[in-house]
Protein backbone atom coordinates (compact mmCIF):
# COMPACT_ATOMS: atom_id res chain seq x y z
CA UNK A 1 0.00 0.00 0.00
CA UNK A 2 2.75 2.54 1.12
CA UNK A 3 4.87 1.69 -2.27
CA UNK A 4 1.24 2.99 -4.49
CA UNK A 5 0.81 5.62 -2.48
CA UNK A 6 4.52 7.03 -3.35
CA UNK A 7 3.83 6.18 -6.74
CA UNK A 8 0.95 8.52 -7.29
CA UNK A 9 2.73 11.50 -5.25
CA UNK A 10 5.34 11.00 -7.40
CA UNK A 11 3.26 11.21 -10.37
CA UNK A 12 1.20 14.10 -9.33
CA UNK A 13 4.38 15.71 -8.38
CA UNK A 14 6.25 14.83 -11.05
CA UNK A 15 4.08 16.44 -13.63
CA UNK A 16 3.66 19.73 -11.43
CA UNK A 17 7.58 20.59 -10.91
CA UNK A 18 7.50 19.22 -14.64
CA UNK A 19 5.49 22.02 -15.64
CA UNK A 20 6.88 24.57 -13.77
CA UNK A 21 10.67 23.49 -14.80
CA UNK A 22 9.32 23.69 -18.66
CA UNK A 23 6.29 26.71 -18.10
CA UNK A 24 7.18 29.50 -20.97
CA UNK A 25 8.79 26.60 -23.30
CA UNK A 26 8.88 28.03 -27.25
CA UNK A 27 8.09 24.57 -28.40
CA UNK A 28 5.34 25.35 -30.98
CA UNK A 29 3.20 22.11 -32.47
CA UNK A 30 1.59 22.52 -35.95
CA UNK A 31 -2.46 21.10 -36.81
CA UNK A 32 -0.72 18.31 -38.87
CA UNK A 33 0.86 16.88 -35.11
CA UNK A 34 -2.37 17.52 -33.41
CA UNK A 35 -4.48 15.82 -35.85
CA UNK A 36 -2.02 12.87 -35.46
CA UNK A 37 -2.09 12.73 -31.75
CA UNK A 38 -5.16 13.17 -32.23
CA UNK A 39 -6.44 9.98 -34.34
CA UNK A 40 -3.53 7.91 -32.13
CA UNK A 41 -5.97 8.97 -28.94
CA UNK A 42 -8.93 7.91 -30.87
CA UNK A 43 -7.59 4.34 -31.25
CA UNK A 44 -6.73 4.20 -27.97
CA UNK A 45 -9.75 5.30 -26.26
CA UNK A 46 -11.67 2.52 -28.86
CA UNK A 47 -9.45 -0.21 -27.98
CA UNK A 48 -9.99 0.41 -24.11
CA UNK A 49 -14.07 1.22 -24.75
CA UNK A 50 -14.25 -2.58 -26.52
CA UNK A 51 -11.76 -4.48 -24.05
CA UNK A 52 -13.96 -2.41 -20.70
CA UNK A 53 -16.90 -3.47 -22.22
CA UNK A 54 -16.03 -7.03 -22.56
CA UNK A 55 -15.05 -7.19 -19.43
CA UNK A 56 -18.19 -5.79 -18.43
CA UNK A 57 -20.43 -8.64 -19.99
CA UNK A 58 -17.88 -11.28 -19.13
CA UNK A 59 -19.65 -10.61 -15.45
CA UNK A 60 -21.83 -7.32 -15.27
CA UNK A 61 -21.18 -4.84 -13.20
CA UNK A 62 -21.69 -0.60 -13.05
CA UNK A 63 -18.19 0.52 -13.28
CA UNK A 64 -16.55 -1.35 -16.10
CA UNK A 65 -20.44 -0.49 -17.83
CA UNK A 66 -19.69 3.32 -17.22
CA UNK A 67 -16.12 3.04 -18.19
CA UNK A 68 -16.66 0.92 -21.25
CA UNK A 69 -19.01 3.50 -22.80
CA UNK A 70 -16.86 6.06 -21.62
CA UNK A 71 -13.99 5.22 -23.61
CA UNK A 72 -15.77 4.10 -26.64
CA UNK A 73 -18.10 7.68 -26.63
CA UNK A 74 -14.70 9.49 -25.98
CA UNK A 75 -13.45 7.58 -28.59
CA UNK A 76 -15.95 9.16 -31.37
CA UNK A 77 -15.39 12.66 -30.17
CA UNK A 78 -12.31 12.45 -30.15
CA UNK A 79 -12.26 11.07 -33.74
CA UNK A 80 -14.43 13.43 -34.44
CA UNK A 81 -12.52 16.45 -33.08
CA UNK A 82 -9.61 14.91 -35.21
CA UNK A 83 -11.48 15.25 -38.34
CA UNK A 84 -13.22 18.52 -38.07
CA UNK A 85 -10.03 20.62 -37.10
CA UNK A 86 -7.88 19.01 -40.05
CA UNK A 87 -6.75 20.96 -42.67
CA UNK A 88 -9.07 19.36 -45.24
CA UNK A 89 -12.47 20.18 -43.17
CA UNK A 90 -11.46 23.23 -41.78
CA UNK A 91 -13.31 25.21 -44.41
CA UNK A 92 -16.40 23.62 -43.64
CA UNK A 93 -17.00 24.19 -40.36
CA UNK A 94 -18.79 26.94 -38.94
CA UNK A 95 -16.24 28.17 -36.84
CA UNK A 96 -12.59 28.34 -37.11
CA UNK A 97 -9.80 26.11 -35.50
CA UNK A 98 -8.91 28.69 -32.86
CA UNK A 99 -12.31 28.10 -31.34
CA UNK A 100 -13.61 24.50 -32.44
CA UNK A 101 -10.14 23.17 -31.48
CA UNK A 102 -10.56 24.33 -27.87
CA UNK A 103 -14.60 23.80 -27.53
CA UNK A 104 -14.74 20.09 -29.13
CA UNK A 105 -11.29 18.58 -27.05
CA UNK A 106 -13.61 20.17 -24.11
CA UNK A 107 -16.45 18.16 -25.22
CA UNK A 108 -14.69 14.57 -25.41
CA UNK A 109 -12.74 15.93 -21.93
CA UNK A 110 -15.73 16.90 -20.20
CA UNK A 111 -17.78 13.88 -21.47
CA UNK A 112 -15.20 11.46 -20.65
CA UNK A 113 -14.64 12.96 -16.68
CA UNK A 114 -18.36 12.93 -16.37
CA UNK A 115 -18.53 9.00 -16.88
CA UNK A 116 -16.17 8.16 -15.08
CA UNK A 117 -17.03 10.63 -12.15
CA UNK A 118 -20.61 8.53 -12.86
CA UNK A 119 -18.93 4.54 -12.61
CA UNK A 120 -17.69 5.43 -8.97
CA UNK A 121 -21.60 7.03 -8.38
CA UNK A 122 -22.70 3.54 -9.97
CA UNK A 123 -20.36 1.65 -8.11
CA UNK A 124 -21.61 2.81 -5.17
CA UNK A 125 -25.57 2.07 -5.49
CA UNK A 126 -24.52 -1.06 -7.11
CA UNK A 127 -22.42 -1.78 -3.75
CA UNK A 128 -25.28 -0.57 -1.67
CA UNK A 129 -27.95 -2.62 -3.73
CA UNK A 130 -26.50 -5.64 -4.75
CA UNK A 131 -27.75 -6.95 -8.38
CA UNK A 132 -31.23 -4.50 -7.77
CA UNK A 133 -28.55 -1.93 -7.95
CA UNK A 134 -27.20 -2.55 -11.28
CA UNK A 135 -28.44 0.10 -14.30
CA UNK A 136 -29.61 -0.94 -17.49
CA UNK A 137 -26.99 -0.47 -20.10
CA UNK A 138 -29.43 0.05 -22.52
CA UNK A 139 -29.73 3.80 -20.33
CA UNK A 140 -26.41 4.48 -20.26
CA UNK A 141 -25.73 3.74 -24.19
CA UNK A 142 -28.59 6.09 -24.61
CA UNK A 143 -27.38 8.45 -22.74
CA UNK A 144 -24.05 8.12 -24.58
CA UNK A 145 -25.42 8.56 -27.62
CA UNK A 146 -27.77 11.88 -26.73
CA UNK A 147 -24.11 13.47 -25.33
CA UNK A 148 -21.99 12.09 -28.36
CA UNK A 149 -24.88 13.35 -30.99
CA UNK A 150 -26.05 16.42 -29.77
CA UNK A 151 -21.70 17.49 -29.62
CA UNK A 152 -21.49 16.25 -33.25
CA UNK A 153 -24.41 18.63 -34.36
CA UNK A 154 -23.53 21.24 -32.12
CA UNK A 155 -20.42 21.93 -33.18
CA UNK A 156 -21.26 21.35 -37.11
CA UNK A 157 -24.16 23.93 -37.06
CA UNK A 158 -23.06 26.33 -34.36
CA UNK A 159 -20.84 29.17 -34.68
CA UNK A 160 -18.28 29.57 -31.17
CA UNK A 161 -16.58 31.97 -29.32
CA UNK A 162 -12.88 32.47 -28.37
CA UNK A 163 -11.77 29.36 -25.84
CA UNK A 164 -9.36 31.89 -24.42
CA UNK A 165 -9.01 34.37 -22.40
CA UNK A 166 -5.94 36.33 -22.03
CA UNK A 167 -7.14 38.83 -19.51
CA UNK A 168 -7.53 35.92 -16.97
CA UNK A 169 -4.81 34.08 -14.73
CA UNK A 170 -5.71 30.67 -16.23
CA UNK A 171 -6.09 31.37 -20.25
CA UNK A 172 -8.62 28.29 -20.32
CA UNK A 173 -10.88 28.68 -17.49
CA UNK A 174 -13.36 26.25 -19.02
CA UNK A 175 -10.89 23.32 -18.94
CA UNK A 176 -11.73 23.45 -15.18
CA UNK A 177 -14.97 21.61 -16.11
CA UNK A 178 -13.92 18.81 -16.70
CA UNK A 179 -10.72 18.85 -14.25
CA UNK A 180 -13.12 18.90 -11.29
CA UNK A 181 -15.20 16.00 -12.56
CA UNK A 182 -11.70 14.20 -13.22
CA UNK A 183 -11.02 15.51 -9.52
CA UNK A 184 -14.44 14.08 -7.72
CA UNK A 185 -13.50 10.34 -9.26
CA UNK A 186 -10.41 10.60 -8.08
CA UNK A 187 -11.45 11.60 -4.41
CA UNK A 188 -13.95 8.58 -4.95
CA UNK A 189 -11.70 5.57 -5.95
CA UNK A 190 -8.67 6.89 -3.24
CA UNK A 191 -12.31 6.97 -0.98
CA UNK A 192 -13.26 3.72 -2.34
CA UNK A 193 -9.66 1.67 -1.61
CA UNK A 194 -9.50 -1.11 -3.68
CA UNK A 195 -6.43 0.71 -5.40
CA UNK A 196 -4.87 -1.04 -2.48
CA UNK A 197 -5.08 -4.27 -3.67
CA UNK A 198 -6.94 -4.54 -7.10
CA UNK A 199 -4.66 -3.53 -10.31
CA UNK A 200 -6.97 -2.31 -12.46
CA UNK A 201 -7.86 0.39 -9.72
CA UNK A 202 -4.47 1.32 -9.15
CA UNK A 203 -3.69 1.97 -12.84
CA UNK A 204 -7.27 4.01 -12.70
CA UNK A 205 -5.69 6.35 -10.49
CA UNK A 206 -3.00 6.65 -11.84
CA UNK A 207 -4.63 7.84 -15.01
CA UNK A 208 -6.97 10.30 -12.88
CA UNK A 209 -4.08 11.80 -11.47
CA UNK A 210 -2.49 12.45 -15.02
CA UNK A 211 -5.69 13.53 -16.38
CA UNK A 212 -6.21 16.07 -13.63
CA UNK A 213 -3.40 17.44 -13.75
CA UNK A 214 -3.38 17.81 -17.60
CA UNK A 215 -6.59 19.39 -17.38
CA UNK A 216 -5.81 22.01 -14.36
CA UNK A 217 -2.40 22.29 -14.64
CA UNK A 218 -1.53 22.67 -18.43
CA UNK A 219 -4.21 23.18 -20.64
CA UNK A 220 -5.83 25.85 -18.14
CA UNK A 221 -2.33 27.79 -19.13
CA UNK A 222 -2.09 27.08 -22.54
CA UNK A 223 -2.90 31.00 -24.79
CA UNK A 224 -2.24 30.00 -28.12
CA UNK A 225 -3.44 26.66 -30.05
CA UNK A 226 -0.34 24.12 -30.27
CA UNK A 227 1.71 25.47 -27.84
CA UNK A 228 3.49 23.69 -24.73
CA UNK A 229 1.06 23.62 -23.02
CA UNK A 230 -1.44 22.72 -25.35
CA UNK A 231 0.42 19.43 -26.66
CA UNK A 232 1.76 18.60 -23.14
CA UNK A 233 -1.96 17.94 -22.62
CA UNK A 234 -2.64 16.33 -25.10
CA UNK A 235 0.11 13.97 -24.86
CA UNK A 236 -0.86 13.64 -21.01
CA UNK A 237 -4.22 12.26 -22.32
CA UNK A 238 -2.80 8.96 -24.03
CA UNK A 239 -0.75 8.86 -21.13
CA UNK A 240 -4.03 8.27 -19.22
CA UNK A 241 -5.97 6.33 -21.64
CA UNK A 242 -2.71 3.83 -21.64
CA UNK A 243 -2.77 3.49 -17.79
CA UNK A 244 -6.52 2.21 -17.91
CA UNK A 245 -5.85 0.43 -20.92
CA UNK A 246 -2.57 -1.56 -18.96
CA UNK A 247 -5.16 -1.78 -15.59
CA UNK A 248 -7.76 -3.50 -17.73
CA UNK A 249 -5.21 -5.79 -18.97
CA UNK A 250 -4.10 -6.68 -15.56
CA UNK A 251 -7.92 -6.99 -14.61
CA UNK A 252 -8.57 -9.26 -18.08
CA UNK A 253 -5.70 -11.42 -16.97
CA UNK A 254 -6.84 -12.08 -13.67
CA UNK A 255 -11.08 -12.73 -14.62
CA UNK A 256 -8.95 -15.60 -16.64
CA UNK A 257 -6.99 -17.14 -14.08
CA UNK A 258 -10.43 -17.01 -12.14
CA UNK A 259 -11.93 -18.66 -14.72
CA UNK A 260 -9.41 -21.22 -14.86
CA UNK A 261 -9.94 -21.72 -10.82
CA UNK A 262 -13.41 -21.78 -11.07
CA UNK A 263 -13.17 -24.49 -13.75
CA UNK A 264 -11.25 -26.58 -11.44
CA UNK A 265 -12.57 -25.82 -8.35
CA UNK A 266 -16.08 -26.88 -10.02
CA UNK A 267 -14.09 -30.32 -11.28
CA UNK A 268 -13.22 -30.62 -7.70
CA UNK A 269 -16.77 -30.10 -6.56
CA UNK A 270 -18.00 -33.01 -8.76
CA UNK A 271 -15.47 -35.47 -7.59
CA UNK A 272 -16.63 -34.16 -4.13
CA UNK A 273 -20.27 -34.38 -4.65
CA UNK A 274 -19.82 -37.72 -6.40
CA UNK A 275 -18.68 -38.90 -3.43
CA UNK A 276 -21.22 -37.44 -0.90
CA UNK A 277 -24.00 -38.61 -3.15
CA UNK A 278 -22.29 -42.26 -3.40
CA UNK A 279 -22.18 -42.39 0.28
CA UNK A 280 -25.73 -42.28 1.75
CA UNK A 281 -26.93 -44.19 -1.67
CA UNK A 282 -24.50 -47.03 -0.73
CA UNK A 283 -26.34 -46.82 2.74
CA UNK A 284 -29.87 -46.72 0.72
CA UNK A 285 -29.53 -49.27 -1.61
CA UNK A 286 -27.24 -51.41 0.75
CA UNK A 287 -30.10 -51.76 3.33
CA UNK A 288 -33.07 -51.67 1.15
CA UNK A 289 -32.43 -55.51 0.27
CA UNK A 290 -31.67 -56.23 3.93
CA UNK A 291 -35.33 -54.91 4.35
CA UNK A 292 -36.78 -56.48 1.87
CA UNK A 293 -35.47 -59.84 2.98
CA UNK A 294 -35.86 -59.02 6.31
CA UNK A 295 -36.67 -63.39 7.17
CA UNK A 296 -32.55 -63.25 6.71
CA UNK A 297 -31.60 -61.14 9.58
CA UNK A 298 -30.04 -62.75 12.83
CA UNK A 299 -32.97 -61.08 14.68
CA UNK A 300 -35.68 -62.79 12.80
CA UNK A 301 -34.26 -65.79 12.25
CA UNK A 302 -33.55 -66.11 16.28
CA UNK A 303 -37.64 -64.66 16.83
CA UNK A 304 -38.90 -67.59 14.35
CA UNK A 305 -37.12 -70.38 16.03
CA UNK A 306 -38.22 -69.16 19.32
CA UNK A 307 -42.10 -69.42 18.20
CA UNK A 308 -41.54 -72.51 17.02
CA UNK A 309 -39.78 -73.99 19.98
CA UNK A 310 -41.98 -76.82 21.97
CA UNK A 311 -41.54 -74.76 25.07
CA UNK A 312 -42.66 -71.23 24.60
CA UNK A 313 -41.08 -68.13 26.79
CA UNK A 314 -42.80 -65.64 26.51
CA UNK A 315 -39.86 -63.24 27.84
CA UNK A 316 -37.45 -64.65 25.04
CA UNK A 317 -40.04 -64.22 22.46
CA UNK A 318 -40.55 -60.19 23.83
CA UNK A 319 -36.68 -59.75 23.89
CA UNK A 320 -36.42 -61.17 20.62
CA UNK A 321 -39.47 -59.21 19.16
CA UNK A 322 -37.58 -56.17 20.67
CA UNK A 323 -34.60 -57.20 19.25
CA UNK A 324 -35.82 -57.64 15.52
CA UNK A 325 -37.71 -54.02 16.04
CA UNK A 326 -34.05 -52.17 17.21
CA UNK A 327 -32.33 -53.64 14.15
CA UNK A 328 -35.40 -52.45 11.99
CA UNK A 329 -35.79 -49.07 13.27
CA UNK A 330 -31.52 -48.58 12.88
CA UNK A 331 -31.66 -49.68 9.30
CA UNK A 332 -34.42 -47.08 8.90
CA UNK A 333 -32.80 -44.49 10.79
CA UNK A 334 -29.54 -44.87 8.91
CA UNK A 335 -31.51 -44.59 5.34
CA UNK A 336 -33.34 -41.59 6.88
CA UNK A 337 -30.06 -39.79 7.50
CA UNK A 338 -29.06 -40.90 4.15
CA UNK A 339 -31.73 -39.48 2.66
CA UNK A 340 -31.55 -35.85 4.43
CA UNK A 341 -28.16 -35.50 4.11
CA UNK A 342 -29.00 -35.79 0.21
CA UNK A 343 -31.65 -33.75 0.13
CA UNK A 344 -29.81 -31.17 1.74
CA UNK A 345 -26.96 -31.81 -0.75
CA UNK A 346 -29.78 -31.29 -3.50
CA UNK A 347 -31.00 -28.12 -1.80
CA UNK A 348 -27.94 -26.60 -1.42
CA UNK A 349 -27.14 -26.76 -5.30
CA UNK A 350 -30.65 -25.44 -6.07
CA UNK A 351 -30.04 -22.46 -3.76
CA UNK A 352 -26.85 -21.72 -5.20
CA UNK A 353 -28.33 -21.98 -8.74
CA UNK A 354 -31.23 -19.30 -7.74
CA UNK A 355 -28.91 -17.10 -6.73
CA UNK A 356 -26.86 -17.24 -10.33
CA UNK A 357 -30.18 -17.00 -11.98
CA UNK A 358 -31.67 -14.06 -9.53
CA UNK A 359 -34.36 -16.37 -9.05
CA UNK A 360 -33.97 -15.96 -5.42
CA UNK A 361 -36.97 -14.12 -3.16
CA UNK A 362 -37.24 -13.22 0.63
CA UNK A 363 -40.27 -13.69 3.02
CA UNK A 364 -39.13 -10.88 5.40
CA UNK A 365 -40.93 -10.62 8.56
CA UNK A 366 -40.42 -9.95 12.15
CA UNK A 367 -38.25 -12.58 14.03
CA UNK A 368 -37.09 -13.25 17.64
CA UNK A 369 -33.55 -14.42 17.84
CA UNK A 370 -34.42 -16.17 20.99
CA UNK A 371 -36.73 -18.40 19.81
CA UNK A 372 -35.07 -18.73 16.79
CA UNK A 373 -31.39 -19.60 18.48
CA UNK A 374 -33.14 -21.36 20.96
CA UNK A 375 -34.50 -24.24 18.19
CA UNK A 376 -31.32 -24.04 16.75
CA UNK A 377 -29.63 -25.07 19.88
CA UNK A 378 -31.86 -27.83 20.93
CA UNK A 379 -31.87 -29.04 17.05
CA UNK A 380 -27.75 -30.01 17.47
CA UNK A 381 -27.47 -31.01 21.01
CA UNK A 382 -27.78 -34.72 20.55
CA UNK A 383 -24.75 -34.08 17.68
CA UNK A 384 -23.06 -31.25 19.95
CA UNK A 385 -22.76 -33.95 23.19
CA UNK A 386 -21.90 -37.20 20.75
CA UNK A 387 -18.72 -35.54 20.23
CA UNK A 388 -18.32 -34.39 23.79
CA UNK A 389 -18.73 -30.33 22.79
CA UNK A 390 -20.63 -27.94 25.48
CA UNK A 391 -23.00 -25.85 23.17
CA UNK A 392 -24.35 -22.70 24.54
CA UNK A 393 -25.88 -19.23 23.32
CA UNK A 394 -25.98 -15.45 24.61
CA UNK A 395 -29.43 -13.35 22.99
CA UNK A 396 -31.05 -10.22 24.27
CA UNK A 397 -34.46 -10.38 23.17
CA UNK A 398 -33.69 -9.23 19.84
CA UNK A 399 -36.16 -8.75 16.73
CA UNK A 400 -35.24 -8.65 13.41
CA UNK A 401 -36.49 -8.20 10.01
CA UNK A 402 -35.63 -11.38 7.81
CA UNK A 403 -36.95 -14.67 5.75
CA UNK A 404 -36.64 -16.79 8.82
CA UNK A 405 -36.67 -19.77 6.89
CA UNK A 406 -33.63 -18.28 5.54
CA UNK A 407 -32.18 -17.07 8.68
CA UNK A 408 -32.34 -20.77 10.56
CA UNK A 409 -30.52 -22.16 7.49
CA UNK A 410 -27.64 -19.67 8.15
CA UNK A 411 -27.34 -20.24 11.56
CA UNK A 412 -27.57 -23.93 10.75
CA UNK A 413 -24.80 -23.91 8.41
CA UNK A 414 -22.69 -22.02 10.65
CA UNK A 415 -23.33 -24.09 14.09
CA UNK A 416 -23.10 -27.86 11.81
CA UNK A 417 -19.87 -26.48 10.10
CA UNK A 418 -18.59 -25.57 14.12
CA UNK A 419 -19.74 -28.97 15.09
CA UNK A 420 -18.05 -30.63 11.94
CA UNK A 421 -14.69 -28.76 12.48
CA UNK A 422 -14.46 -29.24 16.24
CA UNK A 423 -13.20 -31.93 17.91
CA UNK A 424 -12.94 -30.87 22.06
CA UNK A 425 -14.34 -27.69 23.63
CA UNK A 426 -17.08 -25.48 22.88
CA UNK A 427 -19.36 -23.59 20.73
CA UNK A 428 -20.92 -20.25 21.32
CA UNK A 429 -23.64 -18.83 19.83
CA UNK A 430 -24.00 -14.92 20.61
CA UNK A 431 -26.23 -11.97 19.24
CA UNK A 432 -25.67 -8.22 20.20
CA UNK A 433 -27.15 -4.82 18.84
CA UNK A 434 -25.06 -2.42 16.56
CA UNK A 435 -27.14 0.40 15.26
CA UNK A 436 -29.90 -0.29 12.44
CA UNK A 437 -28.55 -4.09 12.89
CA UNK A 438 -28.37 -7.11 14.93
CA UNK A 439 -24.91 -8.69 14.86
CA UNK A 440 -24.54 -12.50 14.93
CA UNK A 441 -21.45 -14.53 16.21
CA UNK A 442 -21.10 -17.76 16.63
CA UNK A 443 -17.19 -19.34 18.00
CA UNK A 444 -16.02 -22.45 18.22
CA UNK A 445 -12.35 -23.80 19.36
CA UNK A 446 -12.14 -26.21 16.45
CA UNK A 447 -9.01 -26.72 13.64
CA UNK A 448 -9.06 -23.17 12.61
CA UNK A 449 -8.82 -21.76 9.57
CA UNK A 450 -5.17 -20.98 7.64
CA UNK A 451 -4.29 -17.15 6.83
CA UNK A 452 -3.47 -18.87 3.24
CA UNK A 453 -7.05 -19.77 2.77
CA UNK A 454 -8.84 -16.58 3.54
CA UNK A 455 -9.73 -15.45 0.46
CA UNK A 456 -11.19 -18.64 -0.38
CA UNK A 457 -13.60 -19.32 2.85
CA UNK A 458 -16.75 -17.88 1.35
CA UNK A 459 -16.36 -19.07 -2.57
CA UNK A 460 -18.16 -21.14 -3.94
CA UNK A 461 -17.29 -24.53 -5.30
CA UNK A 462 -14.07 -24.03 -3.17
CA UNK A 463 -12.75 -25.18 0.10
CA UNK A 464 -10.69 -23.39 2.66
CA UNK A 465 -9.55 -27.17 3.58
CA UNK A 466 -10.05 -30.09 1.28
CA UNK A 467 -8.28 -32.31 3.82
CA UNK A 468 -10.43 -31.44 6.81
CA UNK A 469 -13.77 -31.40 4.57
CA UNK A 470 -12.83 -35.06 3.76
CA UNK A 471 -12.21 -36.02 6.93
CA UNK A 472 -15.66 -34.38 8.19
CA UNK A 473 -17.88 -34.68 4.79
CA UNK A 474 -19.25 -31.72 3.28
CA UNK A 475 -19.00 -30.21 0.02
CA UNK A 476 -17.92 -26.71 1.18
CA UNK A 477 -21.15 -25.49 -0.39
CA UNK A 478 -21.98 -24.25 2.76
CA UNK A 479 -20.65 -21.01 3.86
CA UNK A 480 -20.41 -19.83 -0.08
CA UNK A 481 -24.33 -19.83 0.78
CA UNK A 482 -24.48 -18.13 4.14
CA UNK A 483 -22.66 -14.86 2.66
CA UNK A 484 -24.97 -14.82 -0.30
CA UNK A 485 -28.24 -14.99 2.03
CA UNK A 486 -26.36 -12.65 4.74
CA UNK A 487 -25.76 -10.14 1.58
CA UNK A 488 -29.14 -10.70 0.02
CA UNK A 489 -30.90 -9.42 3.24
CA UNK A 490 -28.85 -6.39 3.32
CA UNK A 491 -26.05 -7.51 5.94
CA UNK A 492 -22.55 -8.72 6.17
CA UNK A 493 -20.04 -11.61 6.98
CA UNK A 494 -17.39 -11.92 7.99
CA UNK A 495 -14.63 -14.39 10.54
CA UNK A 496 -11.74 -14.18 12.45
CA UNK A 497 -9.77 -17.52 13.00
CA UNK A 498 -6.47 -19.04 14.03
CA UNK A 499 -5.22 -22.64 13.15
CA UNK A 500 -5.56 -25.00 16.32
CA UNK A 501 -7.40 -22.08 18.50
CA UNK A 502 -10.44 -21.95 16.17
CA UNK A 503 -13.08 -19.38 14.41
CA UNK A 504 -15.54 -16.67 15.02
CA UNK A 505 -17.59 -16.35 12.43
CA UNK A 506 -20.09 -12.82 12.26
CA UNK A 507 -22.87 -11.44 10.83
CA UNK A 508 -25.56 -8.94 10.54
CA UNK A 509 -29.41 -8.72 10.16
CA UNK A 510 -31.05 -5.44 10.02
CA UNK A 511 -33.58 -4.92 12.23
CA UNK A 512 -35.30 -2.68 9.95
CA UNK A 513 -36.46 -3.19 6.06
CA UNK A 514 -35.12 0.09 5.24
CA UNK A 515 -31.35 -2.28 5.56
CA UNK A 516 -32.36 -4.41 3.00
CA UNK A 517 -31.55 -4.17 -0.31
Amino acid sequence: MHKRIAIYLATAIGLLVSYILLRGNTWQGSQQLHTTMETLATSLALIVGVLSLVRYYTRKNNLFLFMGTGFLGTAFLDGYHAVVTSAYFEPFMPSDNDSLIPWSWIASRAYLSLFMFFSYLAWRREDKLGVAGRISEHNVYLLSLAFTSASFLFFFLVPLPSAYYQEYIFYRPEDFIPALFFGLALAGYLHKGYWRYDNFEHWLVISLIIGFIGQAAFMTFSDVLFDFEFDAAHTLKKASYICVLVGLLYNMANVYAKAEQASQAKSNFLNIVSHEFRTPLTVVLGYTPVLKNARNLPSVKNLVATLEAKDLDRDEIGKNINTVLDDVADYAEKMSSSGRHLLKLINDMLDISKFETGNFKLDLQSVSIDTMVGTIVEQFTKAAADKNLKLHYETNGEVVIADELRLTQILINLVGNSIKFTDSGSITIRTRSSGAFVECLVSDTGCGISESAFSEVFERFNQADESATRKAGGTGMGLAIVKLLVELHGGQVDFTSKVGKGSTFCFTIPTDQEGIA
